[in-house]
């Protein structure tokens, strides 16, 4: 199992989402896994990780995006928030991949998006291209 991987099934048992689906693996832990690493390789992480940060960036929502990296706690984002910042074509991918609704998917994801970025980077810091951790957003 990949560290995303392991991080990811630790915020669900954390926040008491099921993740087992009839695949043995839940829809919304894909679709997690799809947000923060769209092409399934270690590789690919970092630029996702980028990516995300620029989306909430420009949502306006980079101080909360910042305080999951940070040292400290984390910011909340409330469902619509996060909706904005990730955007509606996004949301609705991933509302489709889930089978969720879009409300749900948010709120899930509202919960336990913060604690996944915030254990993916324990150095206070995103991961690089390269592998290294880059300065915060």
């Amino acid at each position: 199992m990949s560290h995303l991987t392991n991080v990811i099934d630790d915020a669900m048992r954390e926040h008491h989402i099921s993740q087992m689906g009839s695949t043995g693996t839940s829809r919304f832990s894909n679709a997690l896994r799809s947000l923060l690493a769209p092409h399934s390789t270690p590789a690919a992480e970092p630029v996702a990780f980028q990516e995300l940060a620029s989306h909430f960036q420009q949502g306006g929502f980079e101080e909360v995006f910042r305080s999951w990296i940070g040292p400290g706690a984390n910011q909340p984002i409330e469902r619509d928030q996060l909706g904005h910042a990730l955007g509606t074509e996004r949301v609705d991918q991933l509302s489709r991949q889930t089978g969720m609704s879009r409300h749900a998917l948010l709120d899930e994801l509202a919960r336990v998006l913060p604690t996944v970025i915030d254990r993916l980077t324990p150095q206070g810091r995103l991961p690089d291209a390269a592998g290294q951790s880059s300065p915060r957003v």
